[in-house]
């Protein structure tokens, strides 16, 4: 199989992953921020309470980038080495 395809699939979901991650969880940790800041919560404990339920949106965005990931590069190369043909990817 050829390393380039996996290095790619490699980078797509780490760059992709990284910049969707990074976009959601500011846009779940302003508004979580908010409501917090609304309800009256203690000032220092809202870093903590929006960090955490930041990473765990990272990953679960980090889950489907990397399911993704596999299906757009990884499985159309197995299958092709499978049945001995040349690899085209899935559009």
């Amino acid at each position: 199989m050829d390393e380039v395809k996996y290095l790619k699939s490699y980078v797509l979901y780490a760059l992709v992953g990284g910049v969707i991650g990074f976009i959601i969880g500011a846009i779940q940790g302003f508004i979580l921020g908010m409501i917090l800041a609304m309800a009256q919560v203690d000032p220092y404990i809202i870093p903590i309470i929006t960090g955490i339920t930041g990473g765990v949106v990272g990953l679960i965005i980090s889950y489907f980038v990397y399911k993704w990931s596999i299906k757009k590069f990884i499985i159309p190369q197995i299958i092709a080495a499978i049945e001995n043909k040349p690899c085209e990817p899935v559009a």
